[in-house]
């Protein structure tokens, strides 16, 4: 059991997990809704460049919209530099801290990218909140833009798709396994079999087609998705007043 969790807050986590067996006993163990309208706006959108570059809409010039969309709402790393050099703040500058999650390189990448995040998604909401589902969306995305926009090399293809989402939510389940496996006295080792998983699909990647300039921006979200489980979990509240109270008393 980690340290420091009072009663009450053990309770509430043991609570929550205790409704899993319940859950699990259905015939059909729903996906958080916040997840699958996540996921449904990156299918919806692959859509629309699908039916354009197969000429179904848009006219002869739709073959670029793919292109045209990565350019406005991909993240470059001069959108960074931009910001951090004091330029203007403008909504074409700050969308796409995160409308690059929704914009895929190709149909194989946001259908890879949208299971992986179903299935991942999946596992956290039995923890796990909508809302906190949300946040850990969002920060993930926001983290991922920010590590490449600090890290990645400036000329280089814009950042685009969920894949730091996705990471965050490895990090976020590596925390549930983690306190699960300390709860019940056991070593924790097997809790890093997911970010194991990261480790070996981006070395997969790396020995194929060379290193990625977006590397970074994936192991941030992993990064990103755990600690932030520390505040989302159903103790969360509990355990910021104790930090809080901690910081007070010194």
């Amino acid at each position: 059991m980690p340290a420091g969790l009072d009663k009450r807050a053990v309770g509430r986590v043991d609570s929550a997990m205790d409704d899993q067996p319940q859950k699990k006993q259905a015939a059909f163990n729903p996906v958080s809704p916040i997840v699958v309208m996540l996921v449904l706006a990156m299918v919806g959108i692959e859509l629309v460049f699908q039916a354009a570059e197969r000429g179904l809409i848009g006219g002869p010039m739709a073959e670029s919209w793919r292109i045209e969309m990565m350019r406005f709402f991909g993240f470059h790393k001069a959108v960074f530099d931009h910001i951090v050099q004091g330029g203007d703040v403008e909504p074409k500058v700050v969308w796409p801290f995160l409308s690059y999650l929704f914009i895929h390189r190709s149909f194989m990448q946001m259908l890879i990218v949208s299971a992986l995040i179903l299935a991942m998604g999946k596992m956290i909401s039995e923890m796990f909140s909508g809302l906190a589902v949300l946040v850990l969306f969002v920060v993930c995305g926001l983290a991922g833009a920010f590590a490449f926009g600090l890290l990645s090399k400036a000329g280089g293809f814009p950042l685009a798709g969920a894949y730091p989402v996705f990471y965050g939510f490895i990090g976020t389940y590596t925390w549930i396994q983690i306190y699960e496996l300390r709860a019940q006295g056991v070593s924790i080792l097997p809790a890093f079999g997911a970010v194991g998983m990261f480790v070996v699909f981006r070395s997969g990647f790396a020995l194929i087609y060379g290193v990625p300039n977006d590397w970074m921006a994936d192991l941030t979200g992993l990064l990103t998705g755990f600690l932030l489980a520390y505040l989302l979990a159903p103790d969360g509240k509990d355990r910021i007043r104790r930090w809080l109270r901690a910081l007070r008393e010194r």
